[in-house]
């Protein structure tokens, strides 16, 4: 059975691959397709991700409270290009972007209550996800959530090099560990074979031997809509590549008949698209902005299995379409949404990393406030005293830019000397066995 199911998977892959190989906006179904066609563990993957999607639904499970996603994005900049300018782009443009996902993701946009057009109203769903930059990285240091790599490339080639960006050995950056963390790929990227490519991302069942490829890789311009954002990026990239990540498909058709002309089907709404029977069937892919007038409708609904009774006009505002305009996710898809991460990604959802949930790049929230706890002289010349009832395990102490300067898991002499160190603001990180304790230190000599 399992077999059979991994077979079929890899003749629609092969179908779609050709359908889609020239659209270039989300590289994700093509960067799919390739993976299952050559990687037979993915196929698994797939299938047990949907399988346990399916379990998961059928048993009528609801997600009753907000799931924090721990965030890391890494930078990875023209070796040219300072912070906020270019590729390197700046902490105001990184936290733009966390305010429209955050805002997408908890149906708080501008566009509610009160969206251009009503059509869908009834069908938007709410997903009630925060994402937040981790305050702790993979050695349980402190971290702003932010990694800034320099690399000698211009650009990546979406085409050719479309992990590359995602290893130190191949001038981008190593991920953090994909079960803990959603890593951000940020960089300048390009297409050797004609287009544009804005974002992708991977959908869920990657092998642990490869889940490097993991999260999601978005094009410097199209992250966010300040500094140095594209006027004509929305912020939306990474909302619609994070559904990818998150198991949802394109609301569009994918499919073409065997001269390669568009036709109708319903994209979302099988066993590949996870049982999405709230967005109706699509033709080809809708480009321009979605007003009150807009009235697409490239199929009869009412000749496919869904839960629309009449024909429908296409749901271009959708996240997941292709629309210049678009603002909701609907009701089922959410449902998947929640699925995945009860599912595949329930490590992530239950990730134990340390979150700074409040939407700006700071010190980040102490995820455990020792209780007698004294550091002093704070600001210091250089000599630091540390006293606590609890045990201290270890102290390590970062700078601004979150490299570590200091480490010890001995801390019997109560005092740190940092007179070698030069002014300005750090981060003491204590860990005790009931929590980590993190605090600003500013050195003044």
């Amino acid at each position: 059975m399992k077999k059979t199911f991994a077979l079929s998977l890899l003749i629609i892959s092969s179908t779609i691959l050709t359908a889609q190989v020239n659209i270039k906006k989300c590289l994700t179904t093509p960067l799919v397709q390739q993976e299952l066609l050559s990687n037979p563990d993915y196929v698994e993957g797939r299938a047990k991700s949907m399988a346990e999607n399916i379990a998961w639904l059928a048993d009528n499970h609801t997600e009753k409270s907000t799931i924090n996603i721990p965030v890391v994005i890494h930078i990875v900049h023209r070796t040219q290009d300072n912070i906020g300018s270019n590729t390197n782009i700046s902490n105001l443009q990184i936290e733009d972007a966390l305010r429209i996902l955050n805002e997408d993701y908890s149906k708080t946009n501008p566009e509610f209550p009160n969206p251009p057009r009503n059509t869908f109203l009834n069908y938007a769903g709410n997903p009630d996800l925060k994402f937040c930059l981790a305050t702790s990285d993979p050695s349980g240091n402190y971290t702003n959530g932010i990694t800034r790599t320099s690399t000698t490339k211009l650009s990546f080639d979406a085409d050719t090099e479309s992990n590359d960006m995602k290893r130190n050995s191949s001038l981008g950056k190593d991920g953090w560990d994909p079960s803990k963390y959603l890593n951000i790929w940020i960089c300048n990227l390009s297409n050797s074979g004609g287009g544009m490519t804005l974002g992708y991302s991977y959908l869920p069942g990657l092998p642990s031997w490869n889940a490097w490829k993991d999260g999601l890789v978005v094009d410097f311009q199209y992250f966010g809509t300040v500094g140095g954002a594209s006027s004509s990026s929305d912020g939306r990239t990474a909302t619609h590549e994070i559904g990818h990540y998150l198991g949802l498909n394109h609301t569009f058709c994918e499919e073409t008949d065997n001269q390669g002309n568009p036709i109708c089907c319903d994209n979302d709404n099988d066993n590949w698209g996870g049982y999405v029977d709230d967005t109706p069937a699509t033709e080809d892919i809708y480009w321009w902005a979605v007003t009150s007038t807009t009235n697409n409708n490239t199929c009869n609904d009412i000749s496919y299995p869904n839960i629309f009774t009449t024909d429908v006009l296409d749901m271009d505002e959708n996240y997941m379409s292709y629309a210049s305009t678009t603002w909701m996710f609907s009701a089922d898809q959410v449902n998947v949404i929640d699925a995945t991460l009860n599912g595949y990604r329930s490590s992530l959802k239950n990730s134990n990393v340390s979150m700074n949930c409040n939407g700006s790049i700071g010190v980040g929230i102490n995820n455990y406030q020792l209780e007698n706890l004294s550091i002093y002289p704070n600001p210091t010349l250089g000599l630091v005293n540390i006293k606590s009832k609890e045990k201290i395990n270890t102290i390590s102490i970062s700078n601004i830019l979150g490299k570590q300067i200091f480490f010890t898991e001995d801390f019997s002499a109560n005092t740190i000397d940092l007179s070698s160190f030069d002014n300005g603001v750090y981060f003491i990180n204590i860990s005790t066995d009931k929590g980590v304790h993190i605090e600003k230190l500013i050195l003044s000599k």
